[in-house]
């Protein structure tokens, strides 16, 4: 039998290719664009405890648990390893690809969701299967990923349209249990990925578990965040586009690490969450309370770049009048000591990525316009000597910042993890070095998703 391809390289358009080519090398660019389609090196596991010592005794019941799952597999030993600065960070490798791997004859078609979740360790959700032919408990099966999206639920004929081999699995329920209900009213581990292209343990299969109220997953550059911003008692701070929450649950378990005491009191500080639709805030709250933090946060339907209140509106404004998920106004000029603004972006830098429609003037003007008037709110609400954190689009909406509000400066970071800013991007060879930037592929100690970084300083 003929081996499917086991790769499906990201192609950029020519002017896009040619735009970046002003920043990278030819090599360097190649190298990135060959990542994006595979997933990082490692998944990143946040601990969900303010208590140093809780890190060894968490690693070591999620050890028993990943040793369980290769033995169940037939897989070598994968150990778990403690993140030597973050110090509420646990990693696990990603070994692959595997590809001697050869195809069961029978198949099954995923979405490309499921697929992305797959090569980063997930076994198949039953909700996750759009396809298979008539197929029983128990058999083994080729997971395929439907590229173009053009794959109907319950198909029964041989899916001819562009896909992806992602590795075997092992039917765990049968098509008839699959199809026979709405997606809404299936739950359960569908397949279990036996030889996967990209061998790591599932964690979101344990988190069915209790270490689900114990530990989140998390990118690395997303979890040095909240590090950086350093939440201090008695701290206003927001999240200004915080859907899933990740991010604020993390500031809000940091916050009470970093308070006097743990108690229920104003002076621990309040995390303020918005974004702009119900939806989205509903899932902040959902985290929050799986994380444990749901006391500190405060979630609110809000569009960031309208979030100001005028004078007449300040007149009346309490924060504790606000009913958490409904929609607001906004907040009076110079509220937050601390303000987290991680924008809409163009996700480039999402991996595993298996298609990307970008072009190039939502990277250049589309989506920097839209992040620049999210700053300048962000500006106005953040108070005289407050940090603004910004893992923004790029380079040049720090360099349009930095000369358009002259009070702000940025912030030496206290954590480097990543790389200097590229050069020719509106910022000097200081600057450059004072903000991070995450590549895929660029250097292999920092293989993770595409990321960008920029701690500052309101002066005035």
């Amino acid at each position: 039998m003929l081996k499917c391809n086991t790769l499906i390289p990201i192609n950029f358009s020519k002017d896009i290719n040619d735009y970046f080519l002003n920043y990278y090398t030819i090599n360097q660019w190649e190298e990135i664009c060959s990542s994006l389609s595979i997933p990082p090196c490692m998944t990143y596991i946040r601990v969900l405890s303010q208590n140093d010592n809780d890190r060894d005794n968490i690693s070591i019941i999620l050890q028993e648990i990943i040793n369980e799952q290769c033995k169940s597999k037939e897989w070598d030993d994968i150990k778990i390893i403690k993140h030597e600065i973050l110090p509420d960070v646990l990693y696990i490798p990603i070994y692959g690809p595997f590809n001697d791997i050869i195809p069961c004859n029978k198949e099954i078609i995923v979405d490309k969701s499921t697929g992305t979740s797959i090569l980063r360790g997930a076994d198949i959700f039953a909700p996750g299967v759009l396809a298979a032919r008539p197929v029983e408990v128990g058999e083994n099966v080729a997971v395929m990923v439907d590229i173009d999206g053009n794959c109907r639920r319950g198909y029964l004929k041989n899916y001819t349209g562009k896909k992806l081999f992602v590795g075997n699995g092992k039917m765990l329920m049968s098509r008839h249990e699959i199809f026979s209900s709405n997606p809404s009213e299936l739950s359960g581990i569908g397949v279990l990925m036996t030889q996967p292209l990209y061998r790591t343990p599932s964690i979101s299969t344990s988190l069915s578990s209790h270490l689900s109220s114990l530990i989140f997953l998390q990118n690395k550059p997303s979890i040095l965040v909240g590090h950086l911003l350093n939440p201090q008692s008695g701290d206003n701070i927001i999240d200004m586009c915080a859907s899933p929450g990740g991010k604020t649950t993390h500031i809000a378990s940091l916050l009470l690490r970093n308070s006097s005491c743990n108690s229920d009191k104003s002076s621990d500080g309040i995390i303020i969450a918005t974004d702009r639709s119900k939806q989205k805030v509903d899932k902040i709250n959902q985290n929050a309370v799986r994380c444990g933090v749901k006391r500190l946060v405060k979630s609110f339907v809000l569009d960031a770049t309208k979030a100001i209140l005028s004078d007449n509106e300040v007149i009346n404004f309490n924060l504790k009048d606000l009913k958490c998920g409904d929609q607001i106004k906004g907040f009076p000029k110079e509220f937050f000591d601390r303000i987290l603004l991680d924008p809409p972006c163009s996700n480039l830098g999402q991996r595993p990525n298996f298609s990307i429609n970008a072009k190039l003037s939502d990277i250049t003007i589309t989506i920097p316009d839209y992040q620049k008037k999210l700053f300048t709110s962000a500006y106005k609400l953040l108070k005289p000597n407050g940090v603004l954190f910004n893992p923004a689009e790029n380079e040049q909406v720090i360099s349009w910042a930095l000369k358009n509000f002259p009070g702000l400066s940025l912030i030496e970071p206290e954590i480097k993890l990543g790389d200097p800013g590229l050069e020719g991007t509106g910022l000097n060879e200081t600057q450059r070095f004072m903000v991070q930037r995450f590549d895929p592929g660029i250097k292999s100690g920092y293989d993770t998703i595409g990321f960008f970084i920029a701690k500052l300083k309101k002066i005035h």
